[in-house]
């Protein structure tokens, strides 16, 4: 089952506003890239804009097209006996077992599942950290201080796990199995490559 409408509007909504958070967000905390751009002042525009876009798109999405937006909700949220499996194939192979994985039970793998959770829980904690950094006057030294460390080393995470989806969405085109540009990321759920 490809991808609905509302699926891949709030996908490339997130995408969007996680470019622009990163971006700006590099620019502020990197002293060489703030002195190169200047304009700290939209650049820290562009960096609340894209949070406020951040925390907006899921509720709107969800308030447009629900039923195809909790669709996908659930099935992200379903864990079976076949994600456990494919959590445990890369340690069967190290250990010198052939394995071939069962087809995913729905249209994701415990992969792109985990990727989901870590991402939501990510950018739910920057939001979170980044309030105190944005209203620093309210709150004690410490607690802004600490959410800078959270929100820093968070990001680096984030920037990680996106690194690493986009170079397997990037790395399928092409493939039978579809990617980034032709959109066959959810084809790939249903039917992995056995070679993979």
């Amino acid at each position: 089952m490809p991808a609905s409408a509302a699926e891949k509007a709030l996908h490339w909504s997130v995408a969007a506003a996680v470019a622009v958070l990163a971006a700006s967000g590099a620019v502020l905390y990197v002293p060489a890239l703030s002195e190169a751009v200047g304009q700290r002042f939209w650049v820290r525009a562009a960096h609340l804009a894209g949070a406020a876009a951040l925390a907006l798109a899921p509720p709107a999405a969800a308030a447009l097209r629900w039923p195809e937006v909790r669709a996908v909700e659930r099935e992200l949220s379903w864990w079976s006996a076949a994600d456990a499996a494919w959590f445990l194939r890369p340690w069967r192979v190290l250990a010198g077992e052939r394995v071939d994985l069962p087809p995913p039970e729905g249209r994701f793998n415990g992969g792109q599942r985990l990727f989901a959770a870590l991402v939501a829980t990510a950018l739910a904690v920057l939001l979170a950290t980044g309030i105190p950094m944005y209203w620093w006057s309210w709150f004690a030294a410490e607690t802004v201080a600490r959410s800078r460390d959270v929100h820093v080393l968070t990001t680096l995470a984030l920037v990680a796990l996106v690194a690493g989806h986009v170079y397997l969405g990037i790395e399928r085109v092409g493939s039978p199995h579809g990617g980034i540009a032709s959109g066959g990321a959810s084809e790939r759920a249903v039917r992995p490559d056995p070679n993979r």
